[in-house]
């Protein structure tokens, strides 16, 4: 009959619901950002509020260690600006265009997992579907980082929609997505979608010559739209990924900012990206479909544990694929529970894996958002001035990599400066009227006869068990940030 529903779909929009709940809650609870996402926000930043005025954009005076795309920015800003022109009539302060801009990337990352939800209940059924949902939004990382600007996760979208076209067999469309996600966004997701491809040039379902009709053009087309963008902005001829390429694996640079053992990514990442979830992989190999899963996202993450410098986020890609393994693990528990008190008791474990996960979660939250004192202290300082005083701020390198941004200098009458040429307790910073910087003593003593402590903002140093206390946990905080205002001269 015209207009019937198809069954299930009222439950299908409840668990999309549920994965945009959980991204907004770990969105409002830690509204600021760090350092690496620095680059891609303040791009959006600018591109919202500079548009073609270049000369103001943020990355001129703070390039970064290499360049990065302007092509993820430009369509967040895209999304983003109908609400934020809305917010800016209004005159609604710019960190709820933070927000907004960090929502629309969440959004779009949640658009790709839903997208591959789909093809993972066509492939496998409705309770797999259902735990893939329920997994993911009761684990940790991807919820938390799927609004965070990094680019890493302004590439999942496109990665996620190539990962859901090979599902269906899309082969051109898989190697479109594929080249858009390599060539302009992450250079090391050749590993983890050239193996996807070799798959399937090993099982004959694609041949080398469709492969090289399609990666040609995709490709060249690809390279031609980064260089042309990238360039214009940054000023001169650039590829950026190529840069980050050449700079991570040839000159090794990355092992400047830190190294982990070869399994890191198997010991510490995977358990703690996928959480209880990790137990289910395993009995998901019942279904032999789900090998096919399995296969490029291990030996993703063991290429990759080759490259010294590792992070959780590098490998925030293969998450979504283990998920779908191990949900069809849950599912085979679930399908099956009137059968034995085997399966029964199994069933039981699924749910207290999913009531684990969320506890970890919700205790992983809480932490994160004490890491954040930079921002925290912009929003301090714009309580404790009055909006009509003549403020002229300098922000240290402590406090820009833990939180501030252009979308926190919400007072246009104030300066914000985050020079780093000028050494404390010069003549040059004493011209300034509020400090923000790094709590260490010997900084803070120099300015013992000029400045009063407006402010300070805690951070924390790490977590200990506590099981005398609910929640059986403690935070250890420390003063992070100091908000110095300068004292008034004798009139």
């Amino acid at each position: 009959m015209a207009g019937k529903r198809p069954p299930g779909s009222g439950r299908q929009r409840w668990l999309l619901g549920l994965l945009v709940a959980v991204a907004a809650v770990h969105l409002v609870t830690c509204p600021y950002t760090k350092v690496e996402e620095s680059f891609s926000l303040q791009a959006v930043h600018d591109l919202l509020y500079h548009r073609l005025d270049v000369d103001k954009y943020d990355h001129l005076e703070f390039p970064g260690v290499v360049p990065r795309t302007f092509l993820g920015p430009l369509v967040i800003a895209a999304l983003s600006s109908p609400v934020v022109s809305v917010l800016s009539l209004l005159d609604v302060s710019k960190f709820y265009s933070q927000l907004t801009v960090r929502a629309a990337l969440g959004l779009c990352v949640i658009w790709g997992l839903w997208t591959l939800q789909k093809e993972v209940r066509r492939q496998f059924g409705a309770t797999t579907a259902t735990m893939f949902c329920w997994m993911t939004a009761t684990q940790f990382h991807l919820m938390f980082y799927c609004t965070r600007t990094l680019p890493n996760v302004l590439a999942l979208p496109v990665v996620l929609l190539a990962l859901t076209a090979w599902l269906r067999q899309s082969w051109a469309r898989f190697i479109w997505l594929s080249a858009l996600a390599i060539v302009v966004f992450r250079a090391e997701l050749s590993l983890l979608l050239g193996l996807v491809l070799l798959l399937l040039l090993c099982t004959r379902r694609v041949s080398v010559g469709r492969v090289l009709r399609c990666a040609v053009p995709a490709g060249a087309l690809c390279l031609g739209l980064t260089v042309a963008v990238d360039s214009y902005l940054w000023g001169h001829l650039v590829w950026p990924e190529g840069v980050v390429l050449w700079y991570n694996t040839v000159q090794n640079k990355s092992s400047n900012w830190g190294t982990s053992p070869l399994l890191w990514y198997f010991y510490s990442a995977l358990p703690r990206g996928l959480g209880f979830s990790l137990l289910f992989v395993p009995l998901g190999l019942v279904d032999r479909r789900t090998r096919t899963l399995l296969l490029p996202a291990l030996g993703f993450v063991a290429l990759y544990s080759l490259l010294p410098h590792k992070e959780l986020r590098f490998v925030i890609y293969t998450f979504p694929l283990l998920d779908a393994v191990a949900a069809r693990g849950c599912a085979c528990l679930l399908n099956n529970h009137r059968k034995s008190w085997l399966y029964r008791a199994g069933s039981l474990l699924v749910v207290a894996h999913l009531v684990g996960n969320a506890a970890y979660s919700a205790t992983a939250l809480y932490v994160s958002h004490f890491n954040y004192p930079g921002g925290v202290a912009m929003q301090r300082l714009h309580e404790l001035v009055p909006p009509r005083a003549a403020v002229v701020l300098h922000v240290d390198v402590a406090a820009a990599q833990t939180g501030v941004s252009r979308f926190l200098e919400v007072n246009e009458a104030w300066r914000y400066e985050k020079r780093e040429d000028v050494r404390p307790g010069t003549e040059a910073m004493l011209a300034y009227t509020h400090l923000l910087m790094e709590a260490a003593p010997g900084a803070l003593a120099l300015y013992r006869d000029t400045h009063r402590v407006l402010a300070s903002i805690a951070g924390t140093t790490g977590v200990s068990l506590n099981l005398t206390r609910l929640p059986p946990f403690s935070v250890h905080l420390q003063t992070k940030l100091v908000l110095l205002e300068r004292l008034r001269g004798p009139s």
